[in-house]
């Protein structure tokens, strides 16, 4: 088929401000060939209201609503359970999408049937629309390229040294891959990680394909639960539990060397999460503070760009824990 059938699942939850700008820039693809599943998790805003109100979509939309709250993980695996044609993605219902994302990516995958899923750039916006950044993910030495596919060993070590750089709400998947073997979130088990593992699970099962362009603007706003974790939290990221799950795995599988090699990468991150934490520790006088082994990393801050400026600032906020200084400086700036 020319244009075979993608279907978007879409979960949500009082997403009333967002879920328009969403659907809107779902029903403005240029491809011909979408079904849209919405999935309501008993939503006590005017989210449904507001999806029914596109009464005269450009694609045919599928509604389901809860009765009853399941939980974000239910929700999220209905999407998969109901996934259907050849490809299926799981947007969010707080992003927008690009008028040719469905269509860049199913060409991708067309072209590359070793891939079983393909993810794209994004953009930042906050909870008006506008544009913050632009989501920097790649390391330059693939920034270069305008599209890639990527084997299992290649990604692999990429999210060791880079930490998790797919957005999740981008990705679009061959449908019998993401039903039949995936089948589910491990939410109970990775929490706000399961993408990640995901992501490592699709590896068994062929190569991630990577569209180099923003085709997604991703929202941080005061509703997104990612975006108030990030500013709050103050225990290691929850990426580790999916990064440590893997080690072990590999630990008996791969040879010595480069299972030395992805704990080297996997405890440089942790490094610098905990100096990220330790700021909030700081910002919200929560003690004790995490330890940040800056002589055990020393030797991988010049591997990239991302790396030496993740070691200064490390470095930087380590300083600032122990010195009273730095601590009392912290403290005059969250009162100011």
């Amino acid at each position: 088929m020319s244009n075979p059938k993608v279907c978007i699942c879409i979960p949500c939850y009082n997403n009333s401000k967002t879920i328009a700008d969403t659907l809107v820039s779902i029903f403005a693809q240029d491809y011909p060939n979408i079904v849209i599943k919405i999935f309501d998790n008993a939503s006590t805003d005017d989210t449904v209201s507001i999806i029914r109100s596109f009464t005269e979509a450009k694609y045919p939309v599928e509604l389901h609503v809860r009765k009853e709250n399941s939980g974000a993980e239910v929700n999220f695996n209905s999407c998969i359970a109901h996934s259907d044609g050849e490809f299926s993605a799981i947007f969010h219902a707080d992003d927008i999408y690009a008028s040719d994302i469905i269509s860049k990516q199913v060409d991708f995958l067309n072209r590359h049937p070793q891939s079983n899923a393909v993810s794209t750039h994004a953009r930042f916006i906050d909870s008006t629309g506008s544009i913050l950044k632009k989501r920097k993910m790649l390391p330059r030495s693939l920034n270069k390229n305008l599209e890639m596919e990527l084997s299992k060993s290649e990604l692999i070590e990429i999210l060791y040294k880079y930490g998790n750089i797919i957005t999740c709400p981008s990705v679009l998947f061959r449908t019998n891959t993401l039903k039949f073997k995936i089948e589910k979130f491990r939410h109970g088990q990775f929490r706000s990680s399961s993408d990640l593992d995901v992501w490592f699970r699709l590896l068994e099962t062929g190569n991630f394909g990577f569209i180099n362009k923003p085709l997604i603007n991703y929202r941080l706003s005061n509703s997104s639960f990612s975006y108030n974790l990030s500013k709050t939290r103050t225990e290691d990221s929850d990426m580790f539990l999916v990064l440590d799950y893997y080690l072990k795995v590999y630990a008996t599988a791969a040879p010595d060397k480069h299972y030395r090699k992805l704990l080297g990468y996997k405890n440089f991150l942790l490094m610098r999460d905990r100096a990220v934490t330790n700021f909030n520790r700081l910002v919200t006088e929560v003690t004790p503070y995490k330890k940040i082994n800056l002589h055990k990393n020393i030797y991988l801050a010049l591997a990239s760009t991302f790396h030496l400026k993740s070691f200064f600032l490390s470095a930087t906020i380590k300083l600032l824990v122990i010195m009273p200084f730095g601590r009392n400086a912290v403290k005059l700036l969250r009162r100011a």
